[in-house]
């Protein structure tokens, strides 16, 4: 088989070669791979037998009208429909043996982000970047598993948003226990750096609940900001969805549905940061995105 380097394609080719070959890995050893490769008439009878769909089909069907309204109205939390929800939800539970089809909530759908911190640990805090520039994941149309690094311009402009849906089973281990979701934000003044929060407290015991905070004016220009989740002095998980940090008419929240939220990437991407990064994580202590008991 030919072993194939970069190659640049002449524009009036293009689409003819895009419609015969594509492109595999094109970091390590970049090669091509025919389109539309002869299927064996086995496996064009097998693939069906063994896909999900007409399982989950026959369960969407069997829905009333109140309970699609409350897929379609989870599903839009987050920008999706309740058809690609309830696909996603169920495929996971019929995979892993999970009895029954979830309750649609508006609060969280599918995973949630976790954060667990148990002794010795006395503290566990993650945080998400938002940079004036960074990178993002974004798979390639048309292929299977080809992924391409995507810059971000994020020029931050007030007012932000930042917000969260979450629940907390926690006891704390001191007189001053913290648990809170805050952004940080980066101003430049008189040719200082200004930091200037805001955000909220999580509480120790709180049931699935949705909160949102502004920042309107900072002292000096806004530059930048990051997101984080703080527990200090506590014992117990977090779980959290939906984030949100808008402003000029966007989410830039990274993953904002939480569902890997502890990305491991390859030496390839670089450029591309985890959707949470840790600050501090000692020996006890654990994040990663979970299928929710509820």
């Amino acid at each position: 088989m030919p072993r194939v380097s970069l190659i640049e394609v002449p524009i009036e080719l293009k689409a003819l070669f895009d419609s015969l070959v594509y492109r595999l890995n094109r970091y390590a050893n970049s090669s091509v791979r025919v389109r539309g490769r002869i299927v064996p008439e086995k496996k064009k009878f097998d693939v069906p037998n063994r896909s999900l769909l007409p399982q989950i089909s026959a369960e969407w069907a069997g829905l009333s009208d109140p309970e699609r309204a409350a897929w379609n109205s989870a599903a839009g939390q987050t920008n999706m429909k309740g058809w690609n929800l309830f696909v996603q939800d169920t495929a996971y539970r019929i995979k892993y043996g999970r009895e029954g089809l979830a309750v649609p909530s508006d609060e969280h759908q599918y995973k949630v982000g976790r954060v667990q911190i148990e002794a010795p640990a006395s503290q566990a805090i993650i945080t998400q970047t938002h940079p004036v520039e960074w990178f993002k994941m974004q798979k390639v149309s048309g292929t299977k598993s080809q992924y391409v690094e995507v810059a971000v311009n994020e020029k931050l402009v007030l007012p932000l948003t930042v917000g969260l849906s979450f629940r907390t089973d926690l006891t704390a281990t001191s007189g001053t226990p913290r648990a809170r979701f805050y952004a940080k934000v980066i101003s430049h003044y008189q040719g200082r750096n200004i930091e200037t929060e805001v955000g909220f407290d999580l509480g120790l015991q709180t049931d699935w609940t949705r909160n949102e905070e502004t920042l309107s004016d900072v002292l000096g220009v806004a530059r930048w900001y990051s997101l984080y989740i703080e527990l200090i002095d506590v014992r117990g998980f977090i779980e959290f969805d939906n984030v949100l940090a808008e402003h000029t008419g966007s989410n830039y929240a990274r993953d904002l549905r939480c569902n890997d939220i502890n990305t491991q990437l390859s030496r390839i991407y670089f450029q591309v940061a985890k959707s949470w990064e840790i600050v501090s994580m000692p020996s006890g202590s654990a994040y990663d995105s979970v299928y929710p008991d509820d």
